[in-house]
């Protein structure tokens, strides 16, 4: 797992360039070195390479033979953006037998599966990172992210953004872990993810290859959507498993056929994830949603005392891949505001289907290429609607109100400012629309190709002259965005968020460190998939409070404009409370010590 550095001084084959010799970075960086293969999107499959990681405080380039070594194989990831200039890589951590191994970059949870994003035609360099950040401040998981500065064969390559592969795990998609022999009853019903998605998402290398069609990586269910196995995949699922989770979507999708208004949705989706997702996917106005990059999972089923599936529902989420959204769509998307829920021609199937959606690029069929009918079905139902205009106020007056993400894009700001001024003269595209063919000033090494990946096609919508007037043009949009949803929701934003974050902060960073096992290397991860117990949430049953919480404190109920309406000291476990008279029948948000506790 261990050798010598390839960056030893200047001069040498795999040398950095004297230039940058000396540059101390206020980023990590990361040195991966390819041993003189090609690493380009025609690379199938991962190579084997090293990488060695810098994380302190300041960083030098010189310092490169003083970083974390790891064995790692790496490819291109992607689709459409496996053909920029600056495309994201997959890469999966090795053991000295070739093996995955767990291992925490940048304090992040330990894993053997990460993905260096590119942020190329998003020039903010803050999409993916925002979007997941609004995400967790719902009180739900998304990837995490990290932004560092990358070098491959000695070439500097901008700056990269970290971010956690969707993975089952205690820390990540916390589904139960799904063994040979859970066939039948109870441990056959969880936990399982996947996506709706593209095919060859799961299988090959980067662009359009697909090896094997759907029956390579899932199955279509009975409305014809594709079902991408992320746990288990294709090749380690049982027969009875696959059978399991198909029935279930299909039952589903049955709710709302033969003149069905889906009456009994909220036995099979869980309404507060479908909530959360969806309004999420619109405040971030993400051209691909809900036909692919699609994330879904189930847990094993569990009731309440009552007999009430608790768990066990489709769950949406986590979210993925904003790098075309917040108004970054050029020519791909329509602009303006419309609810990307219901339009007409974002999806390849629905009409529209110009560009490179009409010609098929992604095969599979154009048809599994769809928002489910169920999840449009039950955009349509008044009680739905009822609670999404419920959700989205508690939101906006809290965790995504404008003056939260003010100080979120802020702190960004600061914090990249000097990454921003490395990248955009490495990756001088500012001012200009940017995407697939563009050429690489320096094309990567041990490649034969001349740094243009082919037919140019601009993918990026806003192109201001400066890094920061794509910050601020990000910024600007997201509020139009969320002003227009105010409008079309009946909601006014208060002057001051009456919070600015979920209970769960483990959320953004957890202590995972807690749970490593004492062994070597000392950043081994511990096998262990439990539930995080006991969570922190509330449920209303009749005019009842039910909150569980490992925390205690200060329990409030609280209005949307924050004025306090109850107020108690609670414990740890489980605390049964009826709703004071103040409460009753009015909108409020209850929290824990100051911050936003869900249901």
């Amino acid at each position: 797992m261990y050798s010598k550095s390839p960056f030893l001084f200047c001069g040498v084959v795999l040398a950095i360039a004297c230039s940058s010799y000396a540059q101390t970075y206020d980023l990590p960086i990361i040195f991966v070195d390819t041993k003189q293969k090609c690493l380009d999107n025609k690379v199938t499959e991962k190579i084997p390479a090293t990488m060695r990681v810098l994380d302190g405080a300041t960083n030098n380039v010189a310092d490169s033979a003083k970083g974390t070594l790891y064995d790692i194989g790496i490819k291109v990831r992607g689709q459409s953006s496996a053909m920029f200039p600056k495309p994201g890589y997959s890469i999966e951590v090795r053991d000295e037998k070739g093996e995955g191994t767990d291992v925490s970059l940048f304090g992040l949870p330990p894993s053997d599966d990460w993905v260096l994003h590119g942020p190329y035609v998003d020039k903010s360099m803050l999409r993916n990172a925002l979007a997941y950040w609004l995400f967790r401040q719902a009180g739900r998981y998304a990837p995490r992210t990290k932004h560092f500065d990358l070098y491959i064969n000695g070439v500097y390559r901008g700056v990269y953004v970290l971010v956690e592969k969707i993975k089952r795990g205690k820390y990540r998609v916390n589904v139960s872990k799904l063994k040979e022999d859970d066939i039948a009853g109870d441990s056959l019903t969880g936990g399982y993810l996947w996506a709706f998605d593209k095919v060859g998402t799961n299988t090959g290398g980067g662009g359009s290859n697909n090896q094997g069609g759907i029956e390579a990586e899932g199955f279509n269910t009975s409305d014809g959507l594709n079902v991408i196995l992320h746990y288990p995949k294709k090749e380690n699922i049982q027969k009875q498993q696959e059978e399991y989770l198909k029935k279930y979507l299909n039952d589903l999708e049955a709710l709302f056929k033969n003149g069905k208004n889906g009456d009994g949705y909220e036995k099979y989706v869980d309404l507060g994830s479908a909530l959360d997702y969806v309004l999420h996917q619109e405040v971030t106005n993400n051209g691909d949603s809900y036909w692919c990059s699609f994330f879904l999972h189930k847990p094993k089923n569990k009731t309440n005392k009552d007999g009430v599936y608790t768990e066990g529902k489709v769950t949406l989420g986590p979210p993925w891949d904003f790098n075309l959204a917040m108004s970054n769509g050029g020519m791909m998307y329509g602009g303006g505001n419309s609810w990307q829920i219901e339009s007409s021609s974002k999806a390849p199937q629905q009409g529209g289907g110009g560009g490179m959606w009409g010609g098929g690029m992604w095969g599979g069929g154009m048809g599994s290429l769809k928002a489910p009918n169920w999840l449009v079905q039950m955009w349509k139902r008044s009680d739905y609607q009822n609670e999404l205009k419920k959700r989205w106020a508690e939101l906006r007056s809290g965790v995504w109100h404008t003056k939260v993400m003010d100080a979120y894009l802020d702190s960004m700001k600061t914090y990249l400012t000097k990454a921003a001024e490395r990248n955009f003269k490495r990756w001088p595209n500012l001012g200009q629309n940017s995407g697939q063919g563009d050429t690489d000033p320096e094309p990567m090494k041990y490649c034969n190709g001349s740094g243009s990946s082919g037919m140019k096609m601009g993918m990026g919508g806003n192109n201001a002259n400066t890094w920061e007037g794509e910050v601020e043009h990000l910024r600007t949009k997201m509020k139009e965005r969320m002003q227009w949803m105010d409008q079309k929701l009946g909601f006014t934003e208060p002057a001051a968020p009456v919070v600015t974050g979920p209970v769960d902060t483990e959320l953004h960073w957890p202590h995972w460190e807690k749970d490593t096992a004492k062994v070597n290397p000392p950043l081994a991860f511990q096998d262990d998939f439990s539930r995080l117990s006991p969570t922190n949430f509330f449920t209303v049953n009749d005019n009842y409070l039910e909150i569980q919480t490992n925390l205690g404190g200060t329990f409030a109920l609280m209005d949307l404009n924050g004025t306090v309406l109850f107020k108690t000291r609670i414990g740890k476990g489980l605390t049964t409370l009826k709703i004071p008279g103040k409460a009753m029948n009015k909108h409020w948000i209850a929290t824990l010590n100051g911050k936003m506790l869900n249901r």
